[in-house]
């Protein structure tokens, strides 16, 4: 592997499990983007790539391989793979891990199922269950918000967007908790793949009863809608339908999640914003965009070279690991001023790394926007929020920019 002039002095490398850099990933990255902003992370074992304009080139290059799923079996004893056949299916089927044909097909027929259309169908019943959560806070006045706000709401949201029963609510909840579990530990153990493989499993049952029902009688739900998707000839088959519903449930539960809470935090310690958005609740999806430039949610994602390419002058292998740092990218002031400040209408919000850019824009993106605008406009409109901590313990992980807990108080208007 080649480390060349890139493996610079140590004092620039990395350690994504450090609470410093979990706390604030900015200030290395933006150091990196001056000094190596293509950089070899001994800590890291991959090499991190930190500029916008970098960072965008990633994730379009064709030579970077989104097929990644080894990441969670490396050093796994046989074993343990014989245990886990459901976790690494997910790994095959899932569109977020496939390159090439495959990844534009099934990306093409889920967009069909996935659409602004369907978005609209559900936004009304969205405010209801916000609504419903926002009487629970009220209720409780004092609570902690992971546990009442972004544990129920993303879940809830995703039930009803199904069309399953409440009866289904706890083993959604309990698939998006266990693959929080796996993807956010500092090592993931053999303990954890095992309880993710039962939690799909699990799932899996649930969906294979209800997608020959929506084949013989579908209704406006998004198994109905991903059951009955064509794209000419082409259609889902029943493993890649398995294993992208599973991706829905977690994409939808654990991003949501963590941007419930520091979307919350970061504007009920902003007079100046809590005013804005309640003067204008039509500004929540502006709002709610550019918090999600910075501070964001998603620090990263990974790929991995399927061929020798050369980047900024380095050699990276066939094989390297890559980590393409969105965290980077969205405080880069070669494109954004100003960037840690939340500006709600910054001209050019849509070259925010949010959802990622080109190949793998996430498809989830305008559910994702429309459930925090809801909540936030509706959230602010009704309650004044205090956040009853001032240091706030921050979430292991190299993936999600998030808390571990969140003492809030929400005193009715």
């Amino acid at each position: 592997m080649s480390a060349s002039a890139a493996t610079i002095d140590a004092d620039f490398d990395v350690n994504f499990a450090d609470p410093a850099f979990l706390a604030n990933p900015w200030t290395p990255l933006t150091r990196l983007q001056e000094e190596a902003p293509v950089f070899f992370s001994r800590n890291q074992g991959g090499w991190v790539i930190s500029r916008h304009e970098d960072v965008r080139a990633c994730y379009a290059d064709r030579r970077l391989s989104a097929a990644r799923g080894d990441q969670f079996f490396r050093g796994m004893p046989p074993e343990i793979l014989a245990q886990t056949e459901a976790v690494r299916a997910f790994n095959r089927y899932n569109v977020n891990r496939m390159d090439g044909r495959d990844h534009t097909r099934v990306r093409a027929l889920l967009l069909r199922a996935f659409d602004a259309g369907a978005i609209r169908k559900v936004e009304q019943f969205i405010g209801e269950v916000v609504e419903d959560v926002l009487d629970e806070c009220g209720r409780l006045g004092e609570f902690e918000f992971l546990e009442t706000v972004s544990a129920v709401l993303p879940t809830r949201v995703m039930q009803r967007l199904f069309g399953l029963p409440d009866e289904y609510r706890p083993l959604l909840f309990n698939l998006a908790t266990q693959f929080t579990s796996a993807s956010t530990a500092a090592a993931v153990t053999p303990e954890l793949l095992i309880q993710l493989d039962k939690a799909i499993r699990a799932i899996n049952a649930v969906f294979d009863t209800f997608i020959p029902l929506r084949e013989k009688e579908p209704g406006d739900d998004l198994i109905s809608m991903m059951v009955h998707a064509r794209d000419g000839l082409n259609k889902l088959s029943h493993e890649e339908m398995l294993y992208n519903l599973v991706g829905l449930v977690v994409a939808g539960a654990e991003t949501t999640a963590h941007s419930l809470a520091t979307q919350t935090a970061r504007i009920a310690r902003d007079p100046a914003l809590t005013q804005r958005l309640r003067d204008d609740p039509d500004c929540a999806f502006a709002l709610t965009t550019e918090l999600l430039r910075y501070p964001g949610t998603v620090k990263c994602m990974t790929r991995y070279a399927a061929e020798d390419i050369e980047l900024r002058g380095q050699k990276i292998a066939k094989g390297d690991l890559i980590w393409i740092m969105n965290a980077g990218a969205n405080v880069d002031t070669r494109v954004f001023s100003d960037p840690f400040t939340t500006i709600i209408d910054r001209p050019n919000a849509r070259d925010s790394m949010a959802f990622g850019p080109g190949l793998h824009f996430c498809i989830g993106h305008l559910l994702a926007r429309t459930e925090l605008a809801e909540f936030l406009k509706r959230a602010f409109r009704r309650f004044d929020i205090a956040i009853l901590q001032d240091d706030v313990e921050m979430l292991s992980s190299y993936i999600f920019y998030g808390f571990r807990s969140l003492d809030v108080r929400f005193t009715a208007r």
